[in-house]
């Protein structure tokens, strides 16, 4: 039987795969290129970068009202649907609160004028109304 010649694409290549030459110098693909690294981002203004959103995005303003708006209606109450009463959940309110509280901490420094204000002032009223229902009778 005369031996078949296999086509050229049937050889098997082997690459060295080393990063040292047998010399112990670095080979030139594992060297670190230069044009891996990234350049800097240019800091951009926070305030202009607000203006251009969409008013209904969910930004960091809208989701720290959000969580506002959960505590406010966890302090003022649900009516149960079985037994008719207003149900209050006041820990579940001063744990949304102290998320925000968290919030502030996490993001202390990289919040623009507006956004810091906005987080402190909520925060302000809703232990203030936190602090008013808790000493509130119950009925």
């Amino acid at each position: 039987m005369p031996e078949e010649q296999k086509p050229p694409s049937d050889e098997i290549k082997v690459t060295d795969r080393r990063s040292f030459t047998p010399s112990g110098e670095r080979r030139l693909p594992d060297l670190p290129s230069a044009e891996l690294r990234r350049p800097k981002a240019a800091p951009t203004d926070p305030e202009k970068t607000a203006s251009t959103q969409d008013a209904n995005a969910i930004g960091f303003d809208n989701f720290v009202r959000y969580l506002a708006q959960v505590a406010l209606h966890q302090m003022s109450g649900e009516r149960n649907p079985a037994t008719g009463a207003v149900e209050v959940a006041l820990e579940e309110a001063r744990q949304t609160i102290e998320i925000l509280e968290m919030l502030k901490e996490k993001t202390k420094g990289n919040l623009s004028v507006d956004e810091k204000r906005t987080v402190e002032d909520l925060i302000y009223h809703l232990k203030l109304e936190f602090s008013r229902r808790a000493a509130a009778p119950r009925r």
